[in-house]
Parts: C-alpha cells; structure tokens; sequence
C-alpha cells in the first residue's frame, strides 16, 4: 500500500506543531514541494538568525525591507548552500 504524501502550505508549516511535523517527515508523508517550502523556510531563518547579535530582537536589527529581500533571496536552493546541510529541517 502506497503511502499518500501531503502537501503543506507555508501557513500550514508554521502553524503546525514540531512533533506533528517531525512525525510526517519520519513517516516520508511530506511530498517534494512541502520539502522544498521547509527548506526556504529554514534558509530564510538562518540568514535571519546571521543578521545581528543574538541577545536582540529582530525588529531592532532588520526593517521589513530587509525581510522581504531575504525572503526572495533564500527561496533560490543556491543562495545560501551550506545552511540547510548544518541541521536537519526538524530538530
């Protein structure tokens, strides 16, 4: 019996609870354009995660301009190659 894989949204990924999510990808239950959301995701947060000092809150570092162009930057999977390989998309 094949296995039916799901699609989640971006919306659906960051609502969706870590346990929820780290069941479905254990399972194979995520298809391959959910996979490549959870990819954008995490390069976008780690580039985020690089932009200032730890210990400061975003909206003190970055400027919704910032944001945005992050956030086009790391959909291209070339922008940031090494980020997603560090760690696993769930942890």
């Amino acid at each position: 019996m094949t296995k039916i894989q799901r699609s989640l949204s971006y919306e659906e990924l960051l609502r969706a609870s870590r346990k929820a999510l780290e069941r479905l990808a254990k399972a194979n239950r995520l298809d391959g354009d959910t996979l490549a959301r959870c990819a954008h995701l995490a390069r976008f947060f780690e580039r985020v995660s690089q932009m200032g000092p730890a210990d400061l809150k975003i909206c003190y570092v970055l400027t919704e301009a910032d944001l945005r162009r992050i956030w086009r930057e790391s959909q291209n999977e070339e922008a940031y190659p090494n980020i997603v390989g560090r760690r696993p998309l769930i942890h």
